[in-house]
C-alpha cells in the first residue's frame, strides 16, 4: 500500500502559523492608531488612623483656648504711669501747686494742703492791691513774672525795661530785693527806680507775711 500523504514539515508550519497571526493583527488594528491611558503610578495614600484623627483634633482645640484665652495683666508698677483716683486729692507729704492769675499776674501757690491751694476773696484783693502798688509807685510798665507763694515765704519775679533791670521781691529765710542788669547804665533814672523797688520792698514783705499768717491761721 503506498502512503499519499506529504511528510509533516515543521518550519512550513511554524511559517504558516505566523502568517495567520499577522493577518489576524491587521483586521483587528484600528485606522487611527490606539490611544493608551499612561499609568501614572500614585504615591500610596496614608489610610485615615481614627486614634491620630481624635489626637490632632483634641490638639487643635487646645491651641485654640491658649490663644482665645485672657491674657492675665501684670499689676501695675510704681513707675508706670496711672490716672489716679479722683477722690484722692493728693499724697500725703507731696508738695502741690495751683495757679490763679490776679491783676494779670499770675499768683502760684504751693502747699502740702490741698485745701490751701486756693485764695480767698479778700486774700485775692492783697495781692491785687499789691500789684496796684507797685505800678503807681515803682514802675507802670513793669513786667511781671510769677508770685510764688509758699507756706512760710514768697517770691514775685518782674523786670523793668525801661532800664533793662531784671528784679527779685523776696520774703522769708532770704528776705530782701535782688537786682540783675547786665550792662545796666547807673544814671539818675536807673538809681531812682532802685531806690524805688528798695521802699516797696518792705510793703510787699509786710503785705504778703500778713498774707501767710492768714492763710495758717485759718
Amino acid at each position: 500500500m503506498t502512503n499519499t500523504k506529504k511528510p509533516v514539515n515543521s518550519y512550513d508550519d511554524t511559517k504558516k502559523m505566523l502568517s495567520t497571526i499577522r493577518e489576524f493583527q491587521k483586521s483587528v488594528r484600528p485606522k487611527y492608531g490606539l490611544i493608551g491611558e499612561q499609568m501614572v503610578s500614585q504615591p500610596p495614600q496614608d489610610v485615615p488612623n481614627p486614634e491620630e484623627e481624635e489626637f490632632d483634633r483634641e490638639d487643635q482645640e487646645m491651641d485654640s483656648e491658649v490663644f482665645d484665652a485672657p491674657t492675665e495683666q501684670p499689676p501695675p508698677s510704681d513707675d508706670d504711669d496711672f490716672v489716679q483716683d479722683p477722690t484722692i486729692k493728693s499724697v500725703p507729704g507731696e508738695e502741690e501747686e495751683d495757679f490763679a492769675v490776679i491783676n494779670d499776674v499770675e499768683v502760684v501757690i504751693h502747699s502740702e494742703d490741698p485745701e490751701d491751694l486756693e485764695l480767698s476773696d479778700e486774700e485775692k484783693g492783697m495781692v491785687s492791691q499789691l500789684i496796684d502798688d507797685f505800678r503807681a509807685e515803682v514802675s507802670e510798665t513793669a513786667e511781671f513774672g510769677k508770685l510764688e507763694v509758699y507756706e512760710t515765704s514768697a517770691k514775685l519775679d518782674g523786670k523793668i525795661g525801661e532800664i533793662g533791670l531784671v528784679f527779685t521781691l523776696s520774703t522769708g529765710d532770704d528776705t530782701g530785693l535782688y537786682v540783675n542788669g547786665q550792662m545796666m547804665k547807673m544814671d539818675d533814672q536807673s538809681l531812682l527806680i532802685i531806690n524805688k523797688l528798695k521802699s516797696y520792698q518792705v510793703k510787699f514783705s509786710n503785705t504778703i507775711n500778713n498774707l501767710l499768717v492768714r492763710r495758717r491761721s485759718t
